[in-house]
């Protein structure tokens, strides 16, 4: 790896760390300078903000989830599509730090523009992949769809899906009830199934007791932070 590169890595784990010790918010250029000893100049060199720092880190979180996935093994296709999707929700078991550094962002430019980079990192990680599963199952025929551009429209939905759950987990946090995240998820899973015509039941998305943790761990971590 090139020195540009090390220190382009060094300034995004900073980042990583410092987002979740401090959160967003907290976390100054300064502190950047004072974990990484070194100048503004060279910070500057490589990101143009912390923002933009943690638009890259979203991307890189999306690279290890889809690493995860490749580790597993399944038995047939339709479990490595549900195992697929699965790593892919950024509410499931491991991502409570994911959760709880977007959380604070909700209702701001900024949160919007983080957001997009998570949807876009995951669907450049997760989607080909899953393209490729579709078809095959389709091929075999245990999928059933005629419309080609389905799969991406379907994907984006999904996309639709961390949205509504990170609204979810914010009426979670103030308090609000838990009942939305259940019917969001049975709801996306019967989507997947209908618009695949695929067998009732075959797809699994993610258990809505696991998100349910992820979130309140996410939102027990940020009142230790005292961002609430």
């Amino acid at each position: 790896m090139l020195k540009g590169d090390l220190r382009k890595q060094a300034i995004l784990d900073a980042g990583e760390a410092l987002f979740f010790e401090k959160g967003y918010a907290g976390a100054t250029i300064q502190d950047f300078l004072d974990r990484l000893n070194c100048s503004k100049g060279s910070f500057y060199h490589h990101y143009e903000s912390k923002l933009q720092v943690l638009l890259e880190i979203c991307r890189q979180q999306a690279a290890r989830a889809y690493q995860a996935f490749q580790q597993q093994v399944y038995d047939d296709a339709v479990s490595r599509l549900n195992g697929l999707i699965y790593y892919a929700m950024p509410f499931r078991s491991g991502e409570e730090k994911t959760v709880a550094l977007l959380l604070p962002l909700q209702g701001i430019s900024d949160g919007k523009m983080v957001m997009e980079a998570m949807i876009d990192g995951r669907k450049e990680a997760f989607f080909p992949e899953m393209l490729r599963l579709v078809e095959f199952l389709k091929e075999k025929g245990e999928f059933h769809y005629h419309l080609p551009m389905l799969p991406e429209l379907l994907w984006d939905s999904y996309s639709a899906c961390y949205q509504r759950m990170m609204q979810e987990a914010a009426l979670i946090q103030s308090g609000g009830p838990t009942a939305g995240v259940i019917q969001i998820l049975e709801a996306e899973r019967f989507l997947w199934e209908r618009l695949l015509d695929a067998p009732f039941g075959s797809m699994e998305i993610i258990r809505g007791d696991e998100a349910l943790q992820t979130i309140s761990h996410a939102v027990s971590r940020l009142k230790r932070m005292g961002t609430e």
